[in-house]
């Protein structure tokens, strides 16, 4: 696996338990050595990774005599470059990337081999429109001749056949791919005269053409101390945007702080020359602007208060260089060094935004003021997470604004893996994996006999009140055998949560309070329960870590978990009436009051909350 779409191909065969995986994983920025692969086994690749900018540089590792099937996804590599059809037996693409057209159509093509084993493999339950199979079980191929399911768009199929003629117009695919090259060419001629910026992918044979990807070079300050990266490419990229110069160029959420450029086809070689020229100019402007004794943050790319802030340019000419001192506060926002969000029912409600959410966060991307989406969310990894907010309309720039608690609880957990002790996991099999990896200790809460540690994570694609009847018993069993219980270490503790519809749904917190209700006849002890997640303070300890700076002030809609969690860690809450709080008026004790409360987030910046300071 050489880039982050290579983790969900085999994040999904888990899912879907096809077969037992053997992934071969290298370096960020590198291809995997090809000679321990198997040619027996079915090889699942991607043939253009747009996250890491690495590509497979052949193919020729891949036998003519192979008796697995080759899988390879050329989303961004279909009309970008050469791709050896003869060593591939599924190939997948879409038409929207390199040639511009709409999203509405994935294509597949398969060989006579992928059609066989369609054909002799078992026939396992797929949605209708995702059918290959006549009823005999033979393949149907009149779908690979322009017969269809159902009426795709239009629309869209009309724009395939613009975006082709306009491929046609231009020479065809040997066109197509010198306008790739000539696009390359000019940004590799800038990155190796240019002494502060380099490739993420260092060897040129594996490294896409299409899909620049860079990091920054950086020396180290006057102090000794290395200038933090993430800072440099945070300020470029608010004064590119202020000037309309490029948009949405952050490097992906897994690569080292620098930049994403899409090189395709339909790129003007002229206008990437001009980028690289604009690059040139954010840099210098924003490297003026850091003081020689700025420090290095432990994560995320903002420095604590007492640093500098780049500030857009609002004319075009005569660039300006922020000032150290910072205008005197004049909204509820402006008196923090970060702000920190919960996710679901202040900036999501499942998988939709909430009103108001996607323009804060832009907003707060301009103003470069730093923000952290605190979550209990622990339906897998933090990288999971950050994609899912993304595809939900929230511009979060990188996965590093994401603090979850099941992030926070990996550690946790492969400490008392490390230690020898059986752990039982209360959420689905993939989150897990996801979450802490595959190891022989670690089991689902419906497999296991016996364990030392039960693991709350998340309840989505899990049910987890099914899963406590088993779970009760084992705890029984155990006090019965040794006078002992399983301990818990809780990364979601939410006990209740709002659905889309506004009612009120059970959370995993929930299972800790059932367990001793359950076990109180048998004059069970306490439960030992350790929170990772909010209230707990560990989660806090993180965004304090990553920040920098512990004036953070939380937003949450949660009494019992944003709030009291905040204010046990030392630090301010806003209580927003725009999730929890719809479903009726919550309590507030002594340890739980908000400093704040707002009735939508516009509240913390629009200064009508500033007075009550």
């Amino acid at each position: 696996m050489s880039d982050s779409f290579s983790q969900y191909w085999a994040n999904e065969i888990d899912t879907l338990a096809l077969a037992p995986q053997s992934r071969h994983i290298c370096a960020y920025g590198d291809f995997p050595n090809t000679r321990w692969i198997d040619p027996n086994h079915d090889i699942v690749l991607v043939l253009n990774g747009t996250s890491s900018g690495v590509c497979p540089p052949n193919l020729d590792w891949i036998l003519p005599d192979r008796a697995g099937l080759v899988i390879a996804d050329a989303v961004s590599a279909a009309f970008t470059r050469h791709i050896d059809f003869d060593r591939i037996d599924v190939l997948c693409w879409s038409w929207q990337k390199a040639l511009g057209g709409e999203g509405g159509h994935g294509m597949i093509a398969l060989s006579p081999r992928a059609q066989a084993r369609l054909k002799a493999g078992e026939h396992k339950p797929v949605a209708r429109l995702m059918r290959l199979h006549n009823p005999d079980g033979s393949v149907n191929k009149a779908f690979f001749g322009g017969r269809t399911i159902s009426t795709p768009s239009m629309f869209a199929v009309e724009d395939i056949h613009s975006a082709l003629d306009w491929a046609e117009a231009c020479g065809g695919l040997p066109a197509l791919l010198n306008r790739v090259a000539n696009n390359y060419a000019v940004v590799d001629d800038w990155v190796n005269s240019t002494p502060w910026i380099d490739w993420i992918c260092t060897n040129p044979a594996a490294r896409s053409t299409c899909s620049i990807t860079l990091r920054l070079v950086r020396g180290q300050s006057a102090a000794g101390e290395k200038v933090d990266d993430g800072k440099i490419v945070a300020g470029m990229i608010r004064l590119l945007e202020s000037e309309g110069a490029a948009f949405d160029i952050w490097s992906y959420g897994d690569a080292p702080p620098g930049f994403r450029i899409w090189a395709g086809p339909t790129v003007e070689t002229d206008d990437l020359a001009i980028l690289c020229e604009w690059l040139a100019w954010a840099y210098s402007d924003c490297e003026a602007s850091i003081p020689p004794e700025a420090g290095v943050v432990r994560h995320g790319y903002f420095p604590t208060s007492k640093a500098s802030a780049v500030q857009p340019r609002m004319e075009p000419a005569c660039p300006q260089i922020a000032g150290l001192e910072s205008p005197p506060p004049q909204t509820l926002a402006d008196c923090y060094d970060a702000i920190l969000f919960d996710a679901t029912g202040v900036l999501i409600s499942e998988n939709e935004a909430l009103p108001g959410a996607v323009d804060i966060l832009a907003r707060l991307n301009v103003s470069g003021q730093p923000y952290y989406i605190v979550t209990n969310i622990s339906s897998g990894s933090e990288t999971a997470i950050f994609a899912r907010l993304r595809r939900a309309g929230l511009p979060i720039p990188a996965v590093d604004r994401i603090v979850s608690a099941g992030g926070v609880a990996r550690y946790r957990v492969l400490e008392e893996l490390a230690a020898g002790r059986l752990v039982l996991c209360v959420g689905s099999a993939h989150a897990a994996h996801e979450i802490f990896g595959k190891h022989p200790n670690l089991h689902c809460a419906d497999t296991a006999e016996t364990f030392d540690i039960l693991v709350v994570l998340d309840d989505e694609g899990y049910d987890f009140k099914r899963a406590t009847d088993h779970i009760l018993s084992t705890f029984q069993q155990r006090l019965i055998e040794t006078g002992e219980m399983p301990r818990i270490i809780a990364a979601n503790a939410d006990i209740i949560y709002p659905s889309k519809n506004g009612t009120l749904i059970f959370g995993p917190g929930i299972i800790g309070p059932m367990l001793q209700a359950g076990l109180a006849p048998f004059s069970a002890p306490p439960i030992s329960v350790e929170i990772m997640g909010k209230p707990g303070r560990a989660i806090f300890e993180e965004c304090i870590a990553r920040a920098g700076t512990d004036r953070l002030l939380m937003v949450g809609d949660q009494v019992d978990t944003d709030i009291k969690g905040a204010k046990a860690a030392g630090l301010d809450a806003v209580l927003v009436t725009t999730g929890l709080n719809n479903s009726g008026e919550l309590r507030q004790g002594e340890n739980g009051a908000p400093d704040y409360v707002a009735k939508n987030l516009h509240q913390i910046f629009d200064g009508s909350l500033f007075p009550h300071l």
